[in-house]
């Protein structure tokens, strides 16, 4: 009876002594803590959001962008969980600002000055201006009148230089191409009028030491103010390139 008691008495302190030994290599593995005594620091969601924004309206500040805007968070991302020590936080905007699609930032967290974690934020910018719109179909070379066009907000895709904002902007233009009702009227989409059909006679101007010489002279394709034709001097017969002053002129360097 005494020797099961011994038995069972070693039996218990060597399963005490394995016990010991498993645990401790364990608690070393988990940092001999709670998650909050080895992540002590915490980077809130809303403080990485705030330096996210505050980075796109950096970038949309240095490009120049006045308009009104409204920038808003794809997803929320998760609270970064950090050792002890000093936090760094660097700020990177690896790709320009998409009117269209998704802006990343990018947040690089840094612990006593070592890398710690990255994380990627991504943001919907959208940019409204009050720009004119077609308020009919307009054809191709059909003159626009101010009845033609009407001021709207949009919400723009384009560079701010594009837009037309006044109906002075189109007087004396037409289209390039075909713009339909209630499209954004671009500068791009505008030209001037053909002034100049091809076989009309011209007068041919040139300076030649300081002093201007006129010639007679034909168009040999239709042009606009401001566009390079091809014309033919009516006395030499000598082909010229020059550039259209109006219906009647065009000047040759």
């Amino acid at each position: 009876m005494k020797n099961k008691q011994i038995v069972l008495a070693i039996l218990c302190l060597l399963w005490g002594g394995c016990f010991c030994l498993f645990s401790c290599p364990q608690a070393q593995a988990y940092g001999g803590g709670t998650q909050q005594e080895r992540f002590p620091n915490t980077i809130s969601s809303e403080y990485l959001d705030g330096l996210g924004r505050e980075k796109i309206e950096q970038a949309l500040a240095a490009a120049g962008e006045t308009r009104r805007h409204a920038v808003g968070l794809s997803r929320v991302p998760r609270a970064v969980k950090a050792p002890a020590g000093q936090l760094i936080c660097e700020v990177n905007l690896p790709k320009d600002i998409s009117y269209t699609g998704l802006t990343p930032v990018m947040i690089s967290v840094y612990v006593n000055g070592n890398f710690y974690r990255r994380v990627i934020l991504y943001y919907r910018v959208r940019v409204y201006e009050t720009v004119l719109v077609a308020a009919r179909d307009l054809p191709v070379e059909t003159t626009i009148e101010a009845a033609d066009v009407r001021q709207q907000e949009i919400l723009v895709d384009q560079p701010a230089q594009s837009y037309l904002k006044e109906s002075g902007e189109i007087e004396g233009r037409v289209p390039a191409r075909f713009i339909k009702a209630g499209t954004p009227v671009l500068a791009d989409y505008l030209q001037n009028p053909i002034v100049l059909e091809s076989g009309a006679a011209v007068t041919i101007v040139t300076q030649v030491n300081g002093v201007e010489v006129k010639t007679d002279g034909v168009a040999l394709q239709r042009g606009r103010v401001g566009k390079w034709i091809r014309v033919r001097n009516a006395r030499s017969g000598k082909i010229l390139s020059g550039r259209v002053v109006d219906a009647h002129t065009v000047e040759v360097e």
